[in-house]
């Protein structure tokens, strides 16, 4: 008899997500494991911005590894895939679209408390000012008309070869560090 109810449950359970799909902000999971029943639920916003290149040694748009380049954390204990969003500098037409073409590794998946590093490849709409007066790098969960804005850094006077981190990874306050870690902790 348990195990019919928690079938019935698990069942019900699955029901409610598929059918829950009016928000674009939460991705839901839900897993059967012997005689319990695990769910993960994921708010867009554990995916944080994380270290910057704005300014890199040679050319700004090489492509991978060199380059300008963003890297993104994941705060949560399960992996988060990223494919199909996008990031801005401070114009809204210029825009970088994450997929495995432009990511370290070929996979936009984000591991648990992981890194993914994000090159600019070449793309000739998103570049990083590299003047005084800096620019803006924005995260979105999709196309900025439909998509939802995860998260935002604002730097000035970029040095070559430096970056702008945050320390801790992912929720620290941001500095210049002349010590990149792409795809690593900051330092």
């Amino acid at each position: 008899m348990r195990k019919i109810l928690l079938i019935i449950f698990f069942i019900g359970f699955v029901a409610i997500i598929i059918g829950n799909s009016t928000s674009s902000i939460f991705q839901s999971s839900a897993g059967l494991l012997g005689n319990s029943i695990t769910v993960s639920t994921s708010s867009n916003t554990d995916i944080k911005l994380n270290e910057i290149m704005p300014n890199p040694e040679g050319d700004d748009a090489a492509p991978m590894p060199d380059g300008e380049w963003v890297e993104l954390y994941n705060t949560k204990d399960w992996s988060i895939d990223v494919d199909g969003w996008y990031l801005y500098d401070f114009y809204d037409t210029h825009e970088l679209i994450i997929s495995p073409s432009n990511v370290s590794g070929g996979s936009t998946i984000i591991p648990a408390h992981g890194f993914l590093v994000v090159y600019r490849n070449g793309d000739p709409d998103f570049m990083l000012n590299n003047s005084e007066a800096g620019d803006i790098v924005r995260l979105y969960d999709g196309a900025i008309a439909t998509g939802t804005q995860i998260d935002l850094y604002s730097y000035n006077e970029p040095i070559s070869g430096w970056v702008f981190v945050r320390i801790p990874d992912g929720s620290g306050s941001w500095t210049a560090s002349s010590s990149p870690t792409p795809g690593g902790p900051n330092v």
